[in-house]
Formats: structure tokens, C-alpha cells, sequence
């Protein structure tokens, strides 16, 4: 690795054309791609370095140029090293959307995140060739949850009975998935991954993993965002919003809010419970601790769906007896604490 680094110096000076400048690391992510600021002639750049072995950039920088042309406000690629994993983008500053998230400011900002996600979905997805969530993918981000949480942060086995009814659950979850319309979707489209540019607007970041998918995807990672909580009457007012001023004239008229509230709902269901693995795995594999602090917040996010629709009770019973009680033991034995903003 440090030969690598030690490249990565080399081929920034290169792209700047000196070796005066300033390198400065930034504070990593939840991937193994690392992010530096790079200062030279009073001007910034951010330079990513994503090791070969473990993240691909190329789909990063054609996503990036394919967004730019569709309108969006994504960094400019400066240089790029396929090979290497090498990347030098423009510079969209410290400022993220999670830092000047208030009751006050939220209504105005997430109004400018929607309008943006009406934008990303608007770009054809044949543009770069973005793989599809197709049922397929549903189950494998759906396996983190068993592998990860049940299994291994948790320890718990799972009986015959409670197999049957995670297959049911899955199940339900696909259809909901396939069932919509299907956009572009950047697929971690939260408060972290926004930056308020220096003229209030907002920048969008860490798109790589962009797929075609459905039509409520960004928005209930937006509005049931893993890092802060907003009252579910703001967000269903917000979901509203969204329905009536973007999608309601583009979808069957057979359509309403209602449906439209359970996709949001069922959507946001699987990417919780995918979340709760995925975060698990970054305690376990990638020895990242912090993020096991936002369990709490995403296990409410669950259970606020499966104590919603019928279908879901008996799961809903389960992590109620079962698995909350083991995710708030490991919690507690390992010191760590919910720290998560909240509105």
C-alpha cells in the first residue's frame, strides 16, 4: 500500500505538473476508497484512491461525465488512472447536507434534494450501461441481513420457521420492487453524500453504485435517511410533495398516494434491513465500530414498516422478541451508544 501511495503522490504532481502542493487526507468513508484535499496555487482538488483489488472507478468517472451532461451538479474528473485507481476531481468543499440539517433548514434543502433525484432519473439508464435491481440483486443485499446482522453480529441461528418467513419476506420485498417504475437511482442517496456548495445548491457525491431501479429508491433513502431521524409526518408530507409535483401524471392513474406511500415504505424496508448487515460487516470485516452506532435508528426505521401492513406482523413480531433484544445486549456489552443526529 504505501508503494501505491507513494505513486498516487507521484501522479497527482504529474496532473498538477509540480510537486508543490499541499496533500491533505480526508476523513475516510464506508467503502476502501480514499479521499485526500489537494491545495496548489490557491486552488482545491479532491484526489480519490481506490485500491484495484478491492473498487472499480470506472463506472465512478463515466457515471460522472454521463450526470454533468444531464444537468447535475457532480465533481468534474481532472484526471483519471484506470489501472491504478486513480482519480482527480473537483473540489465541492467540507460542507455536508447532514451539518446544516435543522427543522428550519430541511424543508428547503430537501426540496432541492428531490428536484435533484427528478434529474438523476431523468438520465436514460442506457447512457452508461447501469445493471438493473433486478430480484436477483433484492436477495443478495437482503442475505447481508442474515448473514451479517442474524448471524454473525448477533449469533443468532435461525429456525426452520423463522427461514420460511424471511423468504416470505423477501418474497414481498422483490414484488414491491419490480412492480414499480423503474429510473436511475443512485442508490445512497442520503445527507452524507450531499454537499451544500458555497452558493447554497447541492453537489451529489459517491454515485459508483447507480443501477436502474425503483421510482422511490432515492427518496426513501433521503427521507428515512441512516443518520438522522425527521417526524413520519414530515416525511410522509414530503413523500406527498414528491408524488403529486414529479411522479402522479407519469404513472398509472390506477396509482395513488396510498400505493405510492407503501412502495416508498416496502422500498425502504429492504434497504433498512440491507443496511443493518452492511453495517454490521463494517464492525466485523472492516473493523469500523462507529457505524454499529446508527443500529438503533435503522431498527425503528423497520419496525415502523412491519407494525404498518399486515403483511409483515409475524415478521414484526419476531424482531420484536427475538432480534431486538440481541442487537440491544451487543450494544450494551460493547459500550457503544446511539449517537446518530436527531432532528
Amino acid at each position: 500500500m504505501q508503494n501505491l501511495e507513494t505513486e498516487f503522490k507521484q501522479w497527482i504532481a504529474r496532473q498538477l505538473g509540480t510537486q508543490d502542493y499541499l496533500f491533505e487526507p480526508l476523513q475516510g468513508d464506508a467503502s476502501f476508497r480514499t479521499y485526500s484535499r489537494i491545495k496548489h496555487a490557491d486552488k482545491s482538488y479532491i484526489a480519490m484512491l481506490a485500491p484495484p483489488a478491492k473498487e472499480r472507478t470506472d463506472a465512478f468517472v463515466a457515471i460522472a461525465n454521463t450526470w454533468k451532461q444531464y444537468g447535475l451538479q457532480v465533481p468534474r474528473i481532472l484526471g483519471w488512472e484506470a489501472q491504478q485507481g486513480f482519480v482527480l476531481l473537483s473540489d465541492f468543499g467540507n460542507t455536508l447536507l447532514l451539518d446544516l440539517l435543522t427543522p428550519e433548514s430541511m424543508e428547503g434543502f430537501y426540496l432541492q434534494a428531490m428536484q435533484t433525484i427528478t434529474l438523476i432519473q431523468q438520465v436514460p439508464a442506457g447512457e452508461y450501461n447501469l445493471p438493473t435491481f433486478d430480484e436477483a440483486y433484492v436477495r443478495v443485499e437482503l442475505g447481508l441481513f442474515h448473514d451479517w446482522f442474524l448471524n454473525k453480529l448477533l449469533q443468532q441461528d435461525i429456525s426452520v420457521h423463522h427461514a420460511h418467513l424471511l423468504e416470505q419476506v423477501s418474497k414481498d420485498l422483490v414484488h414491491n420492487f419490480i412492480s414499480q417504475p423503474q429510473k436511475t437511482v443512485h442508490r445512497d442517496y442520503h445527507s452524507r453524500n450531499l454537499m451544500v456548495l458555497n452558493d447554497g445548491t447541492l453537489g451529489v457525491i459517491d454515485f459508483q453504485d447507480a443501477m436502474k431501479g425503483p421510482i422511490t429508491y432515492d427518496l426513501v433513502s433521503l427521507l428515512k435517511d441512516c443518520y438522522i431521524t425527521w417526524p413520519s409526518i414530515e416525511v410522509n408530507r414530503l413523500v406527498n410533495h414528491f408524488f403529486e409535483k414529479y411522479v402522479k401524471d407519469e404513472i398509472s392513474s390506477s396509482v395513488d398516494f396510498v400505493q405510492f406511500l407503501q412502495w416508498f415504505d416496502w422500498v425502504g424496508l429492504q434497504r433498512h434491513l440491507k443496511v443493518l448487515g452492511i453495517f454490521s460487516r463494517l464492525k466485523l470485516r472492516d473493523n469500523k465500530p462507529h457505524y454499529l452506532q446508527h443500529l438503533p435508528r435503522i431498527m425503528q426505521y423497520v419496525l415502523a414498516v412491519t407494525s404498518k401492513y399486515a403483511a409483515f406482523a409475524d415478521f414484526h413480531d419476531y424482531l420484536q422478541a427475538e432480534v431486538l433484544p440481541a442487537m440491544l445486549a451487543v450494544m450494551q456489552e460493547q459500550n457503544i451508544g446511539s449517537k446518530s443526529k436527531v432532528a
